[in-house]
Protein backbone atom coordinates (compact mmCIF):
# COMPACT_ATOMS: atom_id res chain seq x y z
CA UNK A 1 0.00 0.00 0.00
CA UNK A 2 2.94 2.33 0.53
CA UNK A 3 4.33 2.00 -2.92
CA UNK A 4 0.83 2.43 -4.20
CA UNK A 5 0.39 5.79 -2.32
CA UNK A 6 4.03 6.76 -3.25
CA UNK A 7 3.55 5.75 -7.14
CA UNK A 8 2.54 9.18 -8.54
CA UNK A 9 5.33 11.28 -6.05
CA UNK A 10 7.82 8.61 -7.94
CA UNK A 11 6.30 9.19 -11.54
CA UNK A 12 5.97 13.54 -11.50
CA UNK A 13 8.85 13.61 -9.19
CA UNK A 14 11.37 11.03 -9.25
CA UNK A 15 13.93 13.29 -7.26
CA UNK A 16 12.27 12.97 -4.34
CA UNK A 17 13.19 9.41 -2.30
CA UNK A 18 14.34 7.47 0.59
CA UNK A 19 13.62 9.78 3.87
CA UNK A 20 11.45 12.13 2.67
CA UNK A 21 9.16 10.10 0.29
CA UNK A 22 8.46 7.78 3.83
CA UNK A 23 7.24 10.95 5.13
CA UNK A 24 5.16 12.43 3.08
CA UNK A 25 3.37 8.53 2.47
CA UNK A 26 3.26 8.52 6.53
CA UNK A 27 1.95 12.17 6.77
CA UNK A 28 -0.82 11.50 4.22
CA UNK A 29 -1.93 7.90 5.41
CA UNK A 30 -2.37 9.79 8.79
CA UNK A 31 -4.47 12.78 7.44
CA UNK A 32 -7.06 9.98 5.80
CA UNK A 33 -7.25 7.88 8.47
CA UNK A 34 -4.66 5.11 8.18
CA UNK A 35 -1.89 4.25 10.72
CA UNK A 36 1.61 5.04 8.65
CA UNK A 37 2.69 1.28 10.04
CA UNK A 38 0.30 -0.16 7.74
CA UNK A 39 2.44 1.06 4.61
CA UNK A 40 3.79 -2.44 4.32
CA UNK A 41 0.13 -4.61 3.96
CA UNK A 42 -1.12 -5.37 0.73
CA UNK A 43 -4.70 -4.00 -0.32
CA UNK A 44 -6.93 -7.66 0.13
CA UNK A 45 -5.86 -7.15 4.02
CA UNK A 46 -7.89 -4.08 4.05
CA UNK A 47 -11.44 -3.04 4.42
CA UNK A 48 -13.45 -1.94 1.66
CA UNK A 49 -13.36 1.84 3.56
CA UNK A 50 -9.71 1.44 4.28
CA UNK A 51 -8.89 1.05 0.49
CA UNK A 52 -11.15 4.15 -0.17
CA UNK A 53 -8.75 5.61 2.29
CA UNK A 54 -5.77 4.63 0.16
CA UNK A 55 -7.30 5.28 -2.68
CA UNK A 56 -7.42 9.43 -1.81
CA UNK A 57 -4.57 9.15 0.15
CA UNK A 58 -2.61 8.66 -3.44
CA UNK A 59 -4.90 11.13 -4.98
CA UNK A 60 -3.90 13.43 -2.37
CA UNK A 61 -0.06 13.16 -1.93
CA UNK A 62 0.01 15.38 -4.69
CA UNK A 63 -1.55 18.28 -3.79
CA UNK A 64 -4.07 18.53 -6.03
CA UNK A 65 -6.89 21.35 -5.83
CA UNK A 66 -8.69 19.14 -7.72
CA UNK A 67 -10.30 15.70 -7.62
CA UNK A 68 -12.65 13.81 -9.50
CA UNK A 69 -14.41 11.11 -7.57
CA UNK A 70 -16.37 8.84 -9.63
CA UNK A 71 -18.95 6.60 -7.43
CA UNK A 72 -16.42 6.51 -4.24
CA UNK A 73 -18.72 5.19 -1.74
CA UNK A 74 -21.16 2.98 -4.20
CA UNK A 75 -19.63 -0.05 -2.94
CA UNK A 76 -19.64 0.89 1.11
CA UNK A 77 -22.05 0.11 3.83
CA UNK A 78 -23.97 3.30 4.61
CA UNK A 79 -22.26 3.35 8.29
CA UNK A 80 -18.98 3.67 6.10
CA UNK A 81 -20.26 5.62 3.39
CA UNK A 82 -20.64 8.01 6.16
CA UNK A 83 -17.59 7.76 7.31
CA UNK A 84 -15.56 8.66 3.85
CA UNK A 85 -17.93 11.13 3.16
CA UNK A 86 -17.36 13.04 6.18
CA UNK A 87 -13.74 12.54 5.46
CA UNK A 88 -13.83 14.08 2.08
CA UNK A 89 -15.54 16.98 3.37
CA UNK A 90 -12.81 17.90 5.77
CA UNK A 91 -9.90 16.97 3.61
CA UNK A 92 -12.08 19.65 0.85
CA UNK A 93 -12.41 22.32 4.06
CA UNK A 94 -8.79 21.93 5.57
CA UNK A 95 -7.21 21.73 2.02
CA UNK A 96 -9.25 23.63 -0.12
CA UNK A 97 -9.77 21.35 -2.29
CA UNK A 98 -12.73 21.08 -5.01
CA UNK A 99 -14.35 18.05 -5.77
CA UNK A 100 -16.39 17.04 -8.49
CA UNK A 101 -18.90 13.77 -7.02
CA UNK A 102 -20.41 11.92 -9.32
CA UNK A 103 -22.93 9.67 -8.12
CA UNK A 104 -26.23 7.98 -8.28
CA UNK A 105 -27.31 8.25 -4.64
CA UNK A 106 -29.28 11.38 -4.60
CA UNK A 107 -29.36 11.20 -0.14
CA UNK A 108 -25.21 11.18 -0.85
CA UNK A 109 -25.15 13.68 -3.26
CA UNK A 110 -27.38 16.06 -1.15
CA UNK A 111 -24.98 15.57 1.92
CA UNK A 112 -21.64 16.41 -0.01
CA UNK A 113 -22.64 18.53 -2.83
CA UNK A 114 -22.87 22.68 -3.26
CA UNK A 115 -24.05 22.57 -6.26
CA UNK A 116 -25.72 19.81 -8.19
CA UNK A 117 -26.00 18.88 -12.25
CA UNK A 118 -28.31 16.21 -12.96
CA UNK A 119 -27.45 14.62 -16.12
CA UNK A 120 -28.98 12.23 -18.80
CA UNK A 121 -27.32 10.31 -21.48
CA UNK A 122 -24.81 12.75 -21.20
CA UNK A 123 -26.49 16.12 -20.94
CA UNK A 124 -27.15 18.55 -18.75
CA UNK A 125 -31.07 18.37 -17.36
CA UNK A 126 -30.71 20.94 -14.76
CA UNK A 127 -28.47 22.59 -12.78
CA UNK A 128 -28.54 24.17 -9.39
CA UNK A 129 -27.50 25.21 -6.13
CA UNK A 130 -27.96 21.98 -3.63
CA UNK A 131 -30.55 24.16 -1.54
CA UNK A 132 -32.59 25.22 -4.64
CA UNK A 133 -32.63 21.75 -6.29
CA UNK A 134 -33.36 19.83 -3.80
CA UNK A 135 -36.28 22.53 -2.49
CA UNK A 136 -37.79 23.36 -6.40
CA UNK A 137 -36.62 20.45 -8.44
CA UNK A 138 -37.76 21.62 -12.85
CA UNK A 139 -36.50 18.95 -14.86
CA UNK A 140 -39.09 16.21 -15.32
CA UNK A 141 -36.39 13.88 -15.25
CA UNK A 142 -34.64 15.17 -11.52
CA UNK A 143 -38.87 15.29 -10.47
CA UNK A 144 -38.69 11.37 -11.28
CA UNK A 145 -35.39 11.19 -9.61
CA UNK A 146 -36.77 12.77 -6.51
CA UNK A 147 -39.49 10.91 -6.55
CA UNK A 148 -37.59 7.03 -6.35
CA UNK A 149 -35.75 8.14 -3.73
CA UNK A 150 -36.74 5.24 -0.86
CA UNK A 151 -38.68 6.62 2.51
CA UNK A 152 -37.99 4.45 5.33
CA UNK A 153 -41.12 5.71 7.07
CA UNK A 154 -43.63 2.85 5.74
CA UNK A 155 -46.55 5.62 5.86
CA UNK A 156 -44.98 8.57 3.86
CA UNK A 157 -43.44 5.91 1.77
CA UNK A 158 -47.27 4.91 0.88
CA UNK A 159 -48.30 8.70 0.77
CA UNK A 160 -45.39 9.64 -1.57
CA UNK A 161 -46.90 10.02 -5.49
CA UNK A 162 -45.35 7.33 -7.60
CA UNK A 163 -42.22 8.10 -9.58
CA UNK A 164 -43.64 8.87 -13.43
CA UNK A 165 -40.59 8.05 -14.81
CA UNK A 166 -41.55 5.22 -17.09
CA UNK A 167 -39.25 2.83 -20.12
CA UNK A 168 -35.89 1.77 -20.91
CA UNK A 169 -32.66 3.66 -21.30
CA UNK A 170 -32.23 4.12 -24.70
CA UNK A 171 -28.59 3.55 -26.44
CA UNK A 172 -26.39 6.00 -25.96
CA UNK A 173 -24.80 5.36 -28.87
CA UNK A 174 -28.24 6.16 -30.88
CA UNK A 175 -29.89 8.63 -28.92
CA UNK A 176 -33.22 10.02 -29.29
CA UNK A 177 -33.27 12.91 -31.69
CA UNK A 178 -34.41 16.61 -30.28
CA UNK A 179 -34.46 15.95 -26.35
CA UNK A 180 -32.90 12.81 -25.45
CA UNK A 181 -35.26 12.64 -22.77
CA UNK A 182 -38.14 12.68 -24.38
CA UNK A 183 -38.99 8.97 -24.87
CA UNK A 184 -39.99 8.66 -20.79
CA UNK A 185 -41.08 12.14 -20.40
CA UNK A 186 -44.43 12.68 -19.56
CA UNK A 187 -44.17 16.00 -20.76
CA UNK A 188 -43.13 15.45 -23.93
CA UNK A 189 -44.92 16.04 -27.55
CA UNK A 190 -43.75 15.80 -31.23
CA UNK A 191 -41.69 19.12 -30.55
CA UNK A 192 -39.78 17.58 -28.19
CA UNK A 193 -38.36 15.21 -31.04
CA UNK A 194 -37.74 18.06 -33.43
CA UNK A 195 -35.90 20.72 -31.11
CA UNK A 196 -32.65 20.27 -28.44
CA UNK A 197 -34.05 21.87 -25.44
CA UNK A 198 -31.53 25.24 -24.30
CA UNK A 199 -29.97 25.35 -21.14
CA UNK A 200 -31.29 28.38 -19.75
CA UNK A 201 -31.20 29.95 -16.38
CA UNK A 202 -35.20 30.04 -15.49
CA UNK A 203 -34.92 31.86 -12.60
CA UNK A 204 -32.15 34.65 -12.66
CA UNK A 205 -30.43 33.03 -9.66
CA UNK A 206 -28.35 30.68 -11.53
CA UNK A 207 -30.93 27.58 -11.67
CA UNK A 208 -30.45 26.20 -15.02
CA UNK A 209 -32.84 23.80 -16.81
CA UNK A 210 -32.76 21.97 -19.90
CA UNK A 211 -36.66 21.71 -20.94
CA UNK A 212 -39.24 23.33 -23.62
CA UNK A 213 -41.99 23.24 -20.93
CA UNK A 214 -40.07 24.15 -17.91
CA UNK A 215 -41.06 28.46 -17.37
CA UNK A 216 -39.27 31.21 -16.32
CA UNK A 217 -40.13 32.28 -13.07
CA UNK A 218 -41.30 35.51 -14.85
CA UNK A 219 -43.06 34.20 -17.26
CA UNK A 220 -45.13 31.88 -14.35
CA UNK A 221 -45.37 35.77 -12.16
Amino acid sequence: VGDIIAEPLRTHYPDIKGAELREKVDAIMDRVGLHPHQKNRYPHEFSGGQCQRVGIARALILEPKLIICDEPVSALDVSVQAQVINLLKSLQRDMGLSLIFIAHDLSVVKHISDRVMVLYLGNVAENASRAELFANPRHPYTQALMAAVPIPDPERARAKPPAELEGDLPSPMNPPSGCVFRTRCPLATEYCGREIPVLEDKTGAGHWVACHYVERDEELN
